[in-house]
């Protein structure tokens, strides 16, 4: 009985640390490990007392005294080992997606620091998030000129107003007379946060408005406004060009955004797009099927030719009210900067998109489809009509393969080459979608290469959304599911098998 409590115990204890060090957070899987295996060593360690005062001869004394010295002994070095642990700067980051391992553009952006930054977490008392943060605060201030300070809520009312904090787990970033509120403390939110204290060079994203462009500025589900917070966040300064009335792209511009036109833009206003292109300029498009606005010409003009057919995944699950397979998950990606972090288990999801046939126009050009559909996908000019109840047949002319969803080019035809990015589909940068799966990644990612900050893009959010509903679930959250639940299987399995080892070898 005493072994297998002990086997029991030790085991539980086991599951529940690995799980915590695996997820970096205490769960209720882990403290119920923790608690249960707890209880177990106990009972076990009550009922090796119990027994050795039953059959107490005096030639049992010296071996089991000399038991429990090991045992008390164990614990000892345990305890020091711990002690020494705590003391030491060796950090093991043993998370699923290396939450506590900071990424190359934080790096740079601390040692970019002009002076020391204070990092302030304002807490409240049985609030679980304050370790993680506590954690991560610790790792920039390892790697930067960085000062960590924790302040109660309950003492600090005046820096509650003062910074507008509204919960516990806040954190409060200054830097000389300048400061930043992060809400949600992560890697890219303190990123964000210490990029947009840092003195830099501007770099000015022009959005096109008038001719029925999505708008950055508007909310709601159709709006884009997400999409432009997320932009400034990340470095840029981001103004409005009517381009339907433009002869020229302003000189100033790092960057031309053109979110999926619902009217046509006039010659003069391409003819200005491609001489900015022809300059070595940079642009990112988002088209959408059904609509033809003369982006989709200039883009052809490249290499990026788009009919307007709408893309048919049948490996893709409906939304509700939509069509079958016209709303194609994405889990197929080329390696690329712009699909950094992305894989099999980090999927983009877009909605009525088109799909993209890259064919060069010069021999140097550089073209790469970087986000694909299934192998089953098609594409189909009426889909569109399909009521949501119907179940889409490939026409006669389909062509059933993987098609790209978002492509790239680099092309050079004057003094220094340009970049151009293009999405299929408008929707998966809406404020609906932005934050579905790692939308935002792609989109952000693609920003970044098309306006030449590639060390911007090695910083990916690290939490996956963890706080939005998703369909398909994300890894994330399935893993955290499998841990909470998932593993109770193995965990049986590997007590009952020594508890029959245990038995054998007693018999």
């Amino acid at each position: 009985m005493t072994g297998s409590l002990a086997l029991v115990g030790l085991i539980l204890m086991a599951f529940g640390w690995a799980s915590q060090q695996v997820l970096g957070a205490q769960t209720p899987f882990a403290l119920g490990q923790w608690l249960a295996g707890a209880g177990a060593l106990t009972a076990a360690g009550l009922s090796a007392l119990i027994r050795a005062g039953r059959h107490s001869q005096p030639g049992l004394r010296g071996p089991m005294l000399r038991t429990l010295a090991r045992g008390a002994g164990a614990c000892l070095v345990a305890a020091a080992l711990y002690a020494l642990s705590t003391q030491s700067e060796t950090r093991l980051d043993m998370t699923l997606e290396k939450q506590f391992s900071l990424a190359e553009a934080t790096l740079q952006a601390l040692g970019k620091l002009p002076e020391p930054m204070t990092l302030t977490l304002y807490t409240l008392p049985g609030d679980p998030r304050l370790r993680r943060t506590g954690l991560l605060l610790d790792a920039l201030a390892r790697h930067g000129e960085v000062v960590v300070r924790t302040r109660d809520l309950n003492q600090y009312p005046e820096d509650e107003d003062r910074f507008g904090i509204g919960s516990s787990n806040s954190v409060v970033a200054e830097l000389g007379e300048d400061w930043a509120l992060v809400q949600r403390p992560s890697e890219g939110s303190l990123y964000e946060a210490i990029a947009g204290l840092l003195p830099r060079g501007e770099r000015i994203l022009y959005t096109a408005v008038g001719a029925g462009e999505g708008d950055l500025a508007q909310e709601g589900g159709d709006g884009f406004s997400g999409l432009g917070a997320a932009l400034r966040n990340a470095g840029y300064t981001v103004r409005p060009l009517p381009l339907a009335v433009a002869d020229a792209i302003p000189e100033d511009a790092s960057g031309l955004l053109v979110i999926a036109p619902r009217r046509s833009l006039p010659d003069a206003a391409l003819a200005a797009v491609e001489r900015y292109l022809d300059g070595g300029g940079a642009l990112v498009a988002f088209l959408e099927p059904g609509e033809t606005s003369g982006i989709e010409a200039v883009l052809s003009r490249y290499g990026l030719e788009s009919p307007d057919r709408f893309v048919v995944d049948p490996s893709s699950h409906p939304l509700e009210g939509e069509t079958a397979g016209l709303s194609p998950v994405v889990s197929a990606y080329a390696t690329h900067p712009a699909t950094h972090g992305l894989g099999p288990n980090r999927m983009t999801f877009f909605r009525r998109a088109r799909a993209f046939e890259l064919r060069k126009t010069r021999p140097d050009d550089r073209l790469q489809a970087v986000a694909l559909t299934s192998p089953d996908a098609w594409t189909d000019p009426q889909a569109g009509a399909l009521p949501p109840d119907a179940l889409p047949e490939p026409p006669d002319d389909a062509n059933p393969g993987y098609h790209a969803l978002v492509a790239l080019a680099e092309v050079e035809r004057g003094a220094s080459p340009a970049r151009i990015a293009a999405f299929g589909d408008a929707d998966v940068a809406s404020n609906r979608y932005l934050r579905a799966l790692y939308n935002l990644d792609l989109v952000l990612n693609t920003v970044h290469w098309a306006l030449e900050r590639e060390p911007a893009i090695a910083l990916h959010p690290k939490h996956g959304g963890r706080q939005v509903n998703q369909f398909p679930v994300p890894l994330e959250r399935s893993l955290r599911s499998f841990y909470g639940a998932g593993l109770l299987v193995p965990e049986l399995l590997l007590i009952v098998g020594g508890l029959v080892w245990l038995r054998q070898r007693s018999a």
